[in-house]
């Protein structure tokens, strides 16, 4: 998992943050996909073959109320790259589980509480997701959340921390400062990482010192 995801399911959007370099893997959610395709698996393969990376599924319910039968028929497309994204809710969590049993890496998304640690700790899972700019508008979430969630995975390698629910740069740089081992970024975000106004006019500047042959040599 690369330490910037974009999230996403827009193809465009996704060969588009492929393309910068910055990233090499993508995280999905029901609501995400509902924007582009009312069949997510097929969509899911479109995705699998954008990234050279990994990609979190979050089973839909598009397919029925069996969404361990979503998230295994999700796995099954490629079990090297595919990880399942599952509630930190007592639904969830069995979801979690079974997915588990038949071998996929996990990510227990909406960890709004840092007992969700506890509960990612127990199941095995590869990482836990906090909403960010959710939880600081959520009286019900403590804050810092991030860094509530790597307190209690003290030491140990896994699970990772990747932020979600991230608006903008500055919440990016916040959330590391945390200690989150990683970040989802919508395509906007991505931009905005890479266009801060004063190292734009710094690189202006720098190319205006020869544009147009002004000094140079003849």
């Amino acid at each position: 998992m690369s330490m910037l995801l974009i999230d996403s399911a827009d193809p465009d959007d996704v060969k588009e943050a492929v393309a910068s370099g910055l990233v090499t893997s993508v995280t999905t959610n029901p609501k995400l996909m509902r924007a582009v395709t009312d069949k997510p698996l097929e969509h899911l393969a479109t995705l699998l073959a954008l990234v050279p990376g990994e990609v979190c599924y979050q089973p839909s319910g598009a397919y029925g109320d069996d969404l361990v039968a979503e998230a295994r028929r999700a796995f099954d497309l490629d079990p090297e790259r595919v990880a399942i994204k599952a509630m930190a809710t007592a639904s969830g969590t069995a979801v979690a589980h079974a997915a588990r049993q038949f071998g996929a890496r996990v990510a227990l998304t909406a960890a709004q509480a840092p007992r969700a640690m506890i509960t990612a700790l127990a199941l095995g899972c590869q990482a836990v997701i906090p909403y960010h700019d959710r939880g600081l508008k959520d009286p019900q979430v403590s804050d810092p959340l991030v860094a509530g969630l790597v307190a209690v995975r003290g030491n140990r390698p896994a699970p990772l921390v990747v932020a979600a629910s991230v608006k903008t740069p500055e919440q990016v740089a916040e959330v590391l400062r945390q200690g989150a081992d990683g970040v989802t970024v919508p395509l906007t975000v991505l931009r905005a990482l890479v266009s801060h106004p004063s190292s734009v006019a710094a690189e202006d500047d720098f190319l205006a010192q020869y544009r147009g042959g002004a000094g140079a040599a003849s």
